[in-house]
């Protein structure tokens, strides 16, 4: 399943994430898909996708001590739409 995460931080916390940044190894089960920072600061997004809730807790679990981790399950809309196309909708 494909997640989109928006983490954020307090600027007082930028060191600390870069130091997590330079230790980031995907757990099995992770396949990140793309990632960017905002230019502003104070933010990362990435777009993975993960094969179960372990792995998927594996991977954000880490970060809950010093980000702020909206995710969000995606798919891309050519396939929503031919979901709901085959479900009547």
């Amino acid at each position: 399943m494909l997640f989109f995460d928006i983490s954020s931080w307090e600027p007082r916390d930028t060191e600390k994430v870069i130091e997590h940044f330079k230790k980031l190894k995907p757990p099995a089960g992770i396949n990140v898909v793309n990632q960017w920072v905002d230019l502003n600061g104070g933010r990362y997004f990435i777009l993975y996708e993960a094969d179960s809730a372990e792995a998927y807790a594996e991977f954000n679990l880490p970060w809950s001590d010093i980000c702020i981790i909206d995710s969000v399950p995606v798919m891309e809309s050519t396939d929503f739409i031919k979901l709901m196309v085959s479900k009547g909708l």
